[in-house]
C-alpha cells in the first residue's frame, strides 16, 4: 500500500511538473505573439494561460496590456484592476490603470475623505500577506516586552518595557487593521467595470422606455459599485443590477453591460 501510494505521489508531481511547463511554454507563445503585434492571438494563449495556472497579477496585467492594443479599453481597465485586487504593489498595472483611465469618457472621480484615500494608500502600499507577517512580528515583539516587564527588575527597564509594548501592541492591531482589509478587498466582488462601448441606465431594473425612466448614461471603463441585483419576471435571461457611481448615484443596469472585478 506504501509503494501504492508512493508511485501515485510520484506520478502527480510528474504530472504537476509538466503542467507547468506547458503553462510557461504558452505563456511565453503569448508574449511571442503580443511582440509580434499578433494581439488578438496573444489574448486567446494569455487566457489559456490563466486557465492552467490560475489566477495572478502578471498574467492579469498582461492581458489587460493586450486589450489595450486591441483598443478595448473597458476590458484594459477590467483586468488592471484584477490585477491590482491580486497584488496592489503591482506599479506597472497601476502606472497603465491611471493612464488608460485619462484616456476614457468618465473620468474617475475619487470622492473619499483625505482619511479613507490615506488609509488605503497605505493598505495598497503591501501585500494583504505581507501586513500580516508585520502584524505577527510586532505580536511577538509585544509579548517579548511584556515578559521582559514581568523577569526584569529595574526600574528603566520595565517602563521602557511597558510603555514599548504598549506602543508595538497597538502597532500590531494597525497592521492587522491593514492585512484584515486587503484580504477583504481582494476577495470583494461588489465593484465592476463596464465594458460595453456605452450603457444607458435605468431608474428600474428594465430597459428605459421613456425620458422619464432614463437615469444616465455612462460609458466603457466606468467602475461601479453593485448594491443589489435582481432578474425581472419578464426577462428571465438578462440579470439587472442596482450600482452606485461617483457621487452617491445610483440606477440600474443591465448585466450584460458590466464585468466583475
Amino acid at each position: 500500500m506504501k509503494l501504492i501510494i508512493r508511485y501515485f505521489t510520484i506520478a502527480l508531481s510528474i504530472l504537476g511538473g509538466t503542467l507547468g511547463m506547458r503553462a510557461e511554454s504558452i505563456v511565453a507563445e503569448a508574449d511571442s505573439a503580443y511582440n509580434s503585434l499578433a494581439y488578438s492571438k496573444a489574448l486567446e494563449l494569455y487566457n489559456e494561460a490563466c486557465d492552467s495556472l490560475g489566477a495572478s497579477s502578471d498574467l492579469y496585467y498582461n492581458i489587460g496590456n493586450t486589450y489595450y492594443r486591441l483598443d478595448d479599453l473597458g476590458h484594459a481597465i477590467l483586468w488592471y484592476e484584477r490585477a491590482l485586487q491580486l497584488d496592489p504593489t503591482n506599479s506597472d498595472a497601476q502606472a497603465n490603470l491611471d493612464f488608460v483611465n485619462g484616456r476614457i469618457t468618465d473620468k474617475p472621480v475619487d470622492d473619499r475623505s483625505m482619511i479613507s484615500r490615506g488609509y488605503d494608500n497605505i493598505t495598497s502600499a503591501a501585500h494583504h500577506d505581507t501586513w500580516a507577517w508585520i502584524a505577527f512580528a510586532m505580536f511577538t515583539l509585544t509579548v517579548i516586552a511584556f515578559v521582559g516587564y514581568l523577569v526584569t527588575n529595574g526600574v528603566m527597564i520595565r517602563k521602557t518595557c511597558f510603555f514599548g509594548g504598549g506602543i508595538l501592541l497597538l502597532l500590531t492591531i494597525v497592521a492587522l487593521s491593514f492585512a484584515l482589509t486587503g484580504a477583504s478587498r481582494s476577495s470583494n466582488h461588489d465593484r465592476a467595470i463596464i465594458t460595453s462601448p456605452a450603457a444607458q441606465l435605468s431608474t428600474a431594473p428594465r430597459a428605459a422606455s421613456d425620458a422619464d425612466s432614463q437615469a444616465f448614461l455612462l460609458h466603457e471603463g466606468t467602475k461601479v459599485e453593485i448594491v443589489d441585483s435582481v432578474i425581472p419576471a419578464d426577462t428571465q435571461a438578462e440579470r439587472w443590477y442596482e450600482v452606485k457611481v461617483a457621487g452617491n448615484a445610483r440606477a440600474w443596469i443591465n448585466g450584460k453591460d458590466i464585468e466583475r472585478i
